[in-house]
């Protein structure tokens, strides 16, 4: 590789600085003369602007001009609470003196303190926010240095000149920017979550990510939208930031739960819902929810309204639902696997699309674009990226029309098609992340080692002798050096010799290249599988660092290498290399312990490099390491993604194993590469194929309470228990993958279960962790939105007991069928609470018999299959063969206990008053008979799938059966 001398890059370097000071100067000449120009035009027409909030930012003579737009309904809620202790305060507050407080509870504890302190008024109040204000200008100074210094941008360091134009820019055009400037004339919380945004967008981008946490957890209890944060973080593994977040908010639930209760906590999804569904027209609404009111005149868009909202619009509802869920699914989902620093442009985005995906976004929310701004207009000025066409008019005019207050002259077109325009920062919105999306690509494109990297840099990349340089802590702590292990024909009988070769050593990454699984999660999901309650403390560990987490799971977990999943394609070349002579070095972030164990049992490898208990042996670490085992300079790597980057650039030759085709054109940009690729189904398809979507045939249970109340065909009722069936299906995959991530281990020892996607390396492991938030998410989400608080509560006792199932009660005797026998009948009372419907004593009887018939079916299949596989015990179970007649016993007669349970509910006075002709139903009777003894019976023969619900899917005595008791069922009520 070749590499300038310093000197030669100096006059570049001065040159591009240069240039960069004069994009600077002649943006901040944009932003101040717009600003003012605007502002003066408006001001001589008699119309507010930018000036008008300038002005009442530093001089607030008029004490009618003091904000109150969101403490005003704050105070007005804390006085309600301390004159109605107990009481529901948004039904008093908001529904009834209509008074539109729309904060959570958890918001009105500084308020307590203020007033304790007797500073509860709202002079202290303006002077706080002029103080957040200043604190977001001075935020975004520091942030514009910071995001510069990430990408790079020459003279940034070392020029004081550039610093000064950069940071006086972004104090400058902050104070500039609309939404920032009218948040503190409203009197808006906003402008302390904006100062929070920006700062957390600095804590991110100095790896700070427990405090970045912190301050989205505060933002979470002013506007519990900032949670979604929480499952951004946890979709990318990201367990520092989730654990600031929690550190913050637990207490302040606590402290809220202590003071008012926990119902209110309940209360305020009737207020979510309540603005989900209706949301605002007022022109200042600037989200698909205000865009469609307006163009469907539903409402005034002019005029604000203190105690009303638009009127209720089923296209509105439905727009804004949809257009919410892809908001939010991109700003959670939108470059997932970046990691470190670099995950500071999708934090960016998904602030944008958590406030844009809202029902009420006002365009004082919108000051959390300025993150994004600075952002775009920096990766413009960074060397090597290529710029679309007028890319920097595009960015000035998102910024002008985000920036500055025109509603004026587009407010005259309110009662025409054209009121769209009124959606103007909507759009401009829109404009800038499309500007994000484009930019981010062209910046990942560029090389990086190629221009605009960093001379310097580069060199010390490009040459051992630099390396100690990379790692000052390192040489400072001789401790913290990773772990280096030979191995000889004394510690592996079975490893041969390698002779004297050629070839440069060949060293090989072992999570995702080697193994088709990470041991990182393999340990942790067998901690939590072993012992959850130790499971607690690894937020603690992760604090400590990645080497100390994966230390502590060494210490506590132990994984067989031999029930591992290997790529098979990557073991037979190695094997080629071995015997052609080559030097094998396996360099591995996994802990030692475990690499030295498969390096052991494979018996392939002349030597280890693998994390130690101080080290985190990845990324550049990994390339130091390398570079001292290899003096040369000269090997090759075997790696799979974004964290072999460094070690490739350094590379002879690199492979790839599976790497996406992002990765591929990376990578090929730094060394000559080679591809090793597995047939593997598509990715979709092993997702699916985790859902286990033929499961959810259990949620029809949801549908029973309909049938046995004779609503079934109703269409709100229907439409109600259809979600109903969408909420239980997707929190029951969330809880499926989390079985097969605990049980992978069982699962690949097991003959079916081997071939899950998990198990077989199918999928990776981190995806599982993002999938169970997810799903879950979207399963509460859809219940908050569609269905009624109640069945939320089902929902949660649902998914709780099925974690109970999975982390203690799944290998205990008779505990576990009862637990799956509840976990049906709570599908049935889901059902039940969707549709207002109170099951009868009969129907929770007979579901209770009949589940526990099914759980026992599903007990006594697994044991015999593994009696024919000569074991006399399950893995992960408490039961034995021996039990099998016991089971078998249990389960036939609690079948035909729920049989007689129909009976006398069929000769029951109630079955009267709901059946014309109840006689008929007696021949449900004979058919469960033998529905039952017919299910038994195939157990017993061991043809029986190891779930019911799916033989009973597939069988078609049991599909002709079903049918004729719903013809039963049906004749009997006409």
């Amino acid at each position: 590789m070749s590499m300038q001398p310093a000197i030669t890059s100096l006059p570049t370097g001065v040159h591009r600085a240069g240039r960069i000071q004069r994009v600077v100067v002649l943006a901040m000449l944009f932003v101040v003369l717009t600003t003012g120009l605007l502002g003066l035009a408006l001001h001589r027409g008699g119309h507010a602007s930018n000036l008008t909030d300038i002005q009442n930012l530093f001089v607030l003579e008029n004490p009618d001009l003091i904000p109150v737009d969101s403490w005003d309904p704050m105070i007005a809620a804390l006085n309600w609470l301390h004159e109605h202790p107990g009481d529901n305060v948004y039904e008093g507050v908001f529904f009834q003196q209509r008074i539109k407080f729309q904060y959570p509870v958890t918001s009105l504890p500084p308020l307590e303190a203020m007033q304790a302190f007797g500073v509860l008024d709202l002079f202290t109040f303006q002077r706080i926010n002029l103080l957040f204000v200043l604190a977001t200008a001075a935020g975004m100074a520091i942030l514009m240095l910071e995001l510069a210094a990430w990408l790079r941008l020459p003279g940034v360091r070392e020029d004081r000149i550039t610093q000064v134009l950069l940071g006086g820019f972004g104090f400058a055009a902050t104070l500039c920017f609309y939404p920032v400037l009218k948040a503190f004339s409203l009197g808006q919380v906003q402008v302390w979550l904006n100062a929070a945004f920006v700062f957390a967008c600095i804590a991110l981008l100095r790896d700070r990510r427990v405090l970045c946490g912190a301050l989205l957890g505060a933002s979470t209890l002013m506007k519990p939208q900032m949670s979604l944060f929480l499952a951004w973080a946890v979709l990318r593994g990201d367990w520092r930031m989730a654990a600031g977040w929690a550190a913050v908010v637990v207490p302040g639930v606590a402290v809220a739960t202590l003071l008012y209760g926990f119902a209110p906590m309940i209360d305020y999804l009737d207020v979510l819902l309540f603005i989900g569904r209706h949301g605002e027209s007022y022109h200042v609404n600037q989200t698909v929810n205000g865009l469609v009111n307006r163009l469907l005149y539903n409402g005034n868009n002019l005029d604000w309204s203190a105690d009303a909202f638009a009127p209720y619009h089923p296209a509105v509802h439905i727009a804004t639902q949809l257009s919410g869920i892809a908001f939010f699914v991109f700003g959670l989902l939108w470059r997932r696997r970046e990691r470190g620093p670099d995950r500071v442009v999708a934090f960016a985005v998904a602030g944008i699309c958590f406030t844009a995906g809202s029902p009420v976004a006002w365009v004082h929310h919108y000051g959390i674009l300025l993150p994004a701004f600075a952002l775009a207009f920096l990766v413009l000025l960074e060397p090597g990226v290529k710029r679309p066409a007028g890319a920097f008019a595009l960015l000035a005019t998102a910024f002008f029309l985000a920036g500055n207050l025109l509603f004026w002259p587009v407010n005259a077109l309110a009662a025409t098609p054209l009121n769209i325009l009124q959606s103007y920062l909507f759009f401009a919105t829109l404009m800038l992340l499309g500007m994000v999306f484009v930019l981010a690509g062209r910046h990942d494109r560029t090389a990086t080692l190629g221009p605009g990297r960093g001379e310097a840099e580069a060199g010390t990349a490009a040459s051992p002798a630099a390396s100690p340089a990379a790692f000052p802590a390192a040489a400072a702590a001789p401790a913290a050096v990773p772990h280096v292990a030979s191995f000889s024909a004394a510690d592996a009988a079975e490893m041969p010799a390698s002779p004297a070769a050629a070839e440069p050593p060949l060293f090989v990454d072992l999570d995702g290249t080697l193994l088709r699984t990470d041991l990182l999660y393999e340990s942790l999901f067998g901690l939590i599988k072993a012992r959850p309650w130790t499971a607690l403390l690894v937020p603690v560990w992760l604090a400590g660092g990645k080497a100390r987490l994966k230390a502590e799971l060494a210490r506590r977990v132990d994984i067989d290498p031999a029930g591992l999943v290997y790529n098979q394609a990557v073991l037979e070349r190695l094997r080629a290399e071995r015997e052609g002579g080559r030097r094998l070095v396996l360099a591995t972030a996994a802990h030692h312990r475990y690499a030295d164990a498969i390096a052991r049992h494979l018996g392939l490898f002349d030597q280890v490099l693998a994390s130690s208990d101080e080290i985190n042996l990845k990324s550049e670490r990994k390339l130091e390491a390398i570079r001292a085992q290899a003096p040369s300079g000269v090997f090759d790597y075997i790696g799979n993604d974004e964290a072999d980057y460094a070690v490739w650039s350094a590379a002879r030759r690199g492979i790839a194993v599976d790497a996406s085709a992002a990765v591929l054109r990376h990578a090929a940009t730094l060394c000559p590469m080679e591809t090793i690729a597995t047939p593997c189904r598509p990715r979709l398809l092993s997702i699916l194929k985790a859902l286990r979507l033929h499961q959810w045939l259990k949620n029809l249970l949801v549908f029973v309470p309909l049938l046995a109340g004779q609503k079934l065909g109703e269409v709100g009722p229907t439409l109600q228990a259809v979600a109903a069936f969408f909420a239980f299906g997707l929190c029951a995959s969330s809880i499926y993958v989390l079985n097969d991530l605990l049980d992978l281990p069982a699962d690949r020892r097991h003959p079916r279960k081997r071939r899950r996607p998990f198990a077989a390396g199918d999928l990776p492991l981190d995806l599982g962790l993002s999938l169970i938030p997810g799903l879950l998410l979207a399963s509460v989400v859809l219940s908050m939105l569609t269905l009624p608080p109640l069945f939320l509560a089902a929902l949660a006792t649902y998914a709780a007991s099925s974690l109970f199932y999975n982390l203690f009660a799944k290998n205990r005797v008779i505990w576990d069928v009862m637990l799956l026998a509840g976990l049906y009948s709570l599908r049935v009372l889901g059902g039940a609470t969707a549709t207002a419907i109170v099951p009868s004593f009969w129907l929770l009887a007979f579901s209770m018999f009949l589940f526990l018939s099914l759980a026992m079916v599903k007990r006594y299949s697994e044991m015999d299959s593994m009696q024919k596989l000569g074991l006399e015990q399950a893995e992960g179970r408490g039961y034995l063969t021996a039990d099998m007649p016991v089971l078998q016993s249990i389960g036939v007669s609690a079948g035909f206990l729920s049989v007689l349970v129909m009976a006398l509910y069929i000769n029951s006075p109630e079955v009267g008053r709901i059946y014309d002709h109840p006689q008929v139903l007696w021949i449900i009777c004979p058919l469960l008979l033998f529905w039952i003894g017919r299910v038994w019976l195939q157990t017993h023969r061991g043809v029986m799938h190891d779930d019911p619900v799916v033989f009973a899917a597939r069988d078609k005595w049991s599909l002709v059966i079903g049918l004729v008791c719903a013809v039963v069922l049906v004749f009997g009520r006409t």
